[in-house]
């Protein structure tokens, strides 16, 4: 019997989920209104649907942003070509990463949001 390598791979990238609690990752579906790239990293919100009882998902606009961060993106995300984005909604993310729509970094209260809905920055 021969035994061996058949070979390795490597993955690349950063993500924002972090090892330090199992992560519950889901393909959130994006609000319509999304139609720039979304970074790993990127806070989102809920944005109720027509019908009440569908959701869909918003980067929150700035750090003013008067909603609730409920998920964070954990995977680059083209909505020209992705109709849902990969995001923790649970477990712990890196707090360096965490980020609004426009760029700029979580605020102290958006990360206390956070923590409500079970998503806790490390």
């Amino acid at each position: 019997m021969n035994e061996g390598h058949l070979g390795k791979f490597t993955v690349g990238g950063e993500r924002a989920a972090t090892d330090n609690h199992p992560a519950i990752i889901q393909h959130l579906p994006l609000d319509s209104s999304v139609t720039a790239a979304l970074e790993v990293g990127t806070l989102l919100k809920a944005v109720p649907q027509d019908d009440a009882t569908t959701m869909a998902y918003a980067p929150l606009t700035s750090a003013e942003d008067t909603e609730e961060p409920c998920a964070v993106v954990d995977k680059p995300c083209d909505p020209s070509t992705e109709a849902s984005a990969a995001s923790l909604v649970h477990g712990t993310v890196r707090s360096r990463v965490l980020k609004n729509g426009d760029g700029s970094a979580a605020t102290q209260a958006q990360l206390v949001t956070l923590a409500k809905h079970g998503v806790f920055a490390v």
